[in-house]
């Protein structure tokens, strides 16, 4: 029986040892573990007379199960009067959140970024102050004379431009800060400011940090991350170095109603950063197409229908010879995406297409080629443009 005692009891260790994984580690960091991202709301509220608290500042902070990826992280900030499409309507963010019932913004924030959002931080403007001021201020350079008055908000601005410390009280004065800008200009001085704080943070050392979440945690700040969750996330990013690519603007398109999401614009960052590859259009792609057959004008008509289908060609001519057996790609770019976009679109009307790069190409180019080409599109037999 002595065989069986020992199979239970390593079975008891295996429990044992699963359990303590299990319950040992924070629900943030066993998705991180499994290679999910991670991403947390910010909400900036604002106390508005007769109106109650809004969200001034809204932003996503994206989170890589990589560390030491090529983005391990991302900070995107959201417009607050940016128009999503909720319930059938056109409504600004703003709008949409509620003290103490996020759903509603959350949902929006989701279905912009596509993402999930797993944890929130909602900061007023006191729990703002009061981290600034047991930083012992933040220093930064004020780009100009900021100035401006508010009665109704009781809200007086006057910070004077250059190399300065601003506690508590100014440096909320600096991220409100928006009179003769449009929304994007605040949210880049907001951004700038954080990173700002950030530094400062890390110079002051990790036990610092700890002892500021244990203060904006211990002081009421509105969030569902608990102290070991938000000390191990300090932990994670501790050391990762700050990026300016990686903090970004929710492009937005002005329209009658106001400003409406750019969501090819919006898809290119998040894709950039999430999927760590370039997301293109096919506008940005530049093409020079050139018959390589005995069929009149086929590089005109051809150029015409790539245009037709978002291309950008700049020139169309004769090959250096009219007896290609096939289609040629010539590349002038190693970009494997755009290779693709295009010759999805090729595949559409050539039986084959051969990719050369141009290094490799045995026939002439045109020269001198114009500016920013990334592919030579020769015709060869077999392609039809009818039907």
């Amino acid at each position: 029986m002595r065989w069986l005692w020992s199979v239970v009891g390593a079975v008891l260790v295996g429990v044992a040892v699963g359990l303590y994984f299990l319950y040992s580690t924070t629900e943030i960091e066993r998705a991180l573990n499994r290679g999910e991202w991670v991403h947390i709301l910010f909400v900036g509220e604002d106390a508005v007379p007769d109106r109650g608290p809004e969200a001034d500042a809204i932003a996503l902070l994206g989170i890589s199960p990589d560390p030491n990826g090529p983005v391990p992280y991302f900070f995107l900030s959201f417009p607050p009067n940016l128009l999503c499409y909720y319930e059938g309507e056109w409504k600004p963010l703003r709008d949409l959140y509620r003290r103490g019932d996020l759903t509603a913004l959350i949902a929006a924030v989701e279905a912009l970024a596509e993402v999930r959002v797993d944890r929130y931080v909602v900061v007023d403007y006191a729990d703002f102050e009061a981290l600034v001021d047991a930083l012992g201020g933040v220093e930064l350079v004020v780009e100009k004379n900021l100035s401006y008055v508010d009665q109704s908000q009781d809200l007086i601005i006057d910070i004077p431009a250059g190399k300065q410390l601003l506690d508590g009280r100014h440096a909320l004065q600096y991220v409100r800060y928006r009179e003769g800008e449009d929304e994007f200009g605040r949210l880049r001085r907001q951004q700038k400011f954080l990173w700002a704080l950030v530094e400062k943070l890390r110079a002051r050392g990790l036990g610092a940090a700890k002892a500021l979440i244990k203060l904006l945690l211990d002081g009421g700040v509105d969030t569902d991350i608990d102290f070991l969750e938000a000390l191990y996330l300090a932990r994670r990013l501790w050391n990762v170095p700050l990026e300016r690519k990686l903090f970004g603007l929710v492009p937005a398109q002005l329209s009658p109603e106001g400003y409406k999401p750019d969501f090819v614009g919006l898809r290119k960052i998040l894709t950039g950063w999430a999927e760590e590859k370039r997301f293109y259009t096919r506008d940005e792609i530049v093409l020079v197409v050139l018959n390589g057959s005995e069929e009149r004008f086929l590089a005109r008509r051809a150029g015409v229908w790539l245009e037709g289908r978002g291309f950008r060609v700049v020139r169309e001519g004769w090959a250096d010879r009219r007896d290609y057996t096939q289609t040629v790609l010539v590349e002038l770019t190693d970009d494997a995406r755009k290779e693709e976009l295009i010759l999805e679109v090729l595949k559409l009307r050539a039986p084959s297409v051969e990719v050369v790069p141009a290094a490799e190409f045995p026939g002439t180019l045109p020269e001198p080629m114009p500016e920013g080409v990334d592919f030579v599109v020769i015709l060869g037999k077999g392609f039809r443009l009818g039907g």
